[in-house]
């Protein structure tokens, strides 16, 4: 959420101050009325940015596990024109529009394994396997199966995307996060 403007006390923002500590990308540029913007479109920017910083090391702070996994592992699916990421049509919004169950029953003739593993309100991942297996004639799980099958993959996705990460994940107790 920090890639929106305007949502600085929200989302936790650093601070102008800190800001100017060290260089810090990415942060508030994206007007959040405009509803199109993704996780491809994430990953595609953060991956430029991390290619055009050549000699210098990029520390990825933040954010949800969907994008910082996005950047990090082969995780995302791109199904080229209508993915969200390149401004065409795109027929998850349209598949959106119509009701969860509706949704669910339609991906659970294409796709028995991934309509078990999303829960019927969940319209917004279901409408994207759906138009995954629309543009590629695949069901969405064998997609992902084959991804993980890959050398280097494991039960998050496809091989790492840069060698020798160095990864922090804190988990913290919900019961003492709210004292």
């Amino acid at each position: 959420l920090q890639v929106y403007q305007g949502l600085d006390i929200v989302t936790n923002k650093v601070t102008a101050e800190e800001r100017n500590q060290c260089t810090h990308h990415m942060i508030g540029f994206v007007d959040p009325l405009v509803s199109t913007y993704t996780v491809v479109d994430f990953r595609n920017k953060a991956v430029a940015l991390i290619s055009f910083l050549e000699n210098k090391l990029p520390i990825i702070v933040g954010g949800t596990n969907y994008y910082i996994e996005s950047l990090l592992w082969k995780v995302l699916l791109d199904t080229g024109p209508g993915d969200g990421g390149d401004g065409s049509p795109n027929r998850k919004l349209e598949l959106e529009k119509l009701g969860g169950a509706e949704l669910h029953k339609r991906l659970a003739e294409v796709d028995p394994d991934m309509a078990a593993m999303l829960h019927p309100n969940d319209k917004r991942k279901i409408a994207r396997s759906l138009q995954i297996h629309k543009e590629t004639g695949i069901p969405h799980s064998r997609l992902l199966e084959e991804q993980r099958g890959q050398e280097g993959g494991d039960g998050l996705g496809g091989p790492l995307r840069y060698k020798d990460p160095c990864i922090f994940w804190l988990h913290a107790d919900m019961e003492e996060q709210f004292l």
